[in-house]
């Protein structure tokens, strides 16, 4: 992807998750993910001169405005070192900038669609 097309890729895809947040809430507390399937959230963090991308699986929903999980990976940049894989997060919604199900055998079933982009502290390099 050309360096020019990367921030509006970047906005298209994080329009595309956040425009699409209120249904997947609803989906999510009506339990209408795939049997054994489960929900994860990309959010974003700021970090001195930037930003990073952690992904968490989300546990519960329990306001529009917050969600609760445990992280995916680990912070990456120093002053994150309090996010680590298996953490409890609080996330606020508004930091989410995109979400993925994920069925029973571990496969996006829908959303990810920064998947391809990376963490914007990573877009230097």
């Amino acid at each position: 992807m050309a360096a020019s097309n990367v921030p509006l890729a970047r906005d298209q895809a994080i329009f595309a998750a956040r425009s699409r947040l209120a249904d997947l809430r609803r989906r999510f507390l009506g339990r209408d993910l795939p049997p054994l399937g489960s929900l994860i959230v990309r959010h974003q963090v700021a970090i001195p001169d930037g930003a990073e991308w952690p992904w968490a699986k989300v546990s519960t929903w329990p306001s529009p405005t917050v969600l609760r999980g445990r992280s995916l990976n680990d912070g990456a940049h120093p002053s994150l070192a309090h996010i680590r894989m298996g953490a409890l997060l609080r996330i606020p919604s508004a930091d989410v900038i995109d979400w993925a199900i994920i069925d029973a055998r571990g496969e996006i079933t829908e959303g990810a669609w920064t998947r391809a982009l990376r963490s914007p502290a990573d877009a230097s390099g």
